[in-house]
């Protein structure tokens, strides 16, 4: 893979964990951040430039989905879950 192409898919995979960082929903928040990480984990080993850039672009286009119903779901918060609320334990 091509410098560029790697620094490309590098900072793809970030804003996609960053932006999905922000559903408000606890259970859509956590499925969407390992979703992310197994797509990528499995999709590692790709060497074709061809393939690189389908699945380059179907993650641009997974982004603008992520950022579309983040935004969705800010518009119908709910109450924070319990596992949400738990305090660190103080030592």
């Amino acid at each position: 893979m091509a410098a560029s192409s790697r620094a490309q898919v590098l900072d793809l995979y970030r804003a996609m964990l960053r932006e999905s960082k922000h559903f408000s929903a606890y259970n859509y928040r956590m499925y969407a951040v390992r979703r992310i990480r197994d797509a990528f984990r499995e999709n590692k080993s790709v060497k074709d430039p061809v393939e690189i850039q389908a699945l380059v672009n179907k993650a641009k286009r997974d982004l603008e989905i992520i950022r579309r119903q983040v935004h969705i779901g800010q518009l119908y918060s709910t109450d924070r879950l319990v596992i949400e609320n738990q305090e660190k334990p103080r030592t």
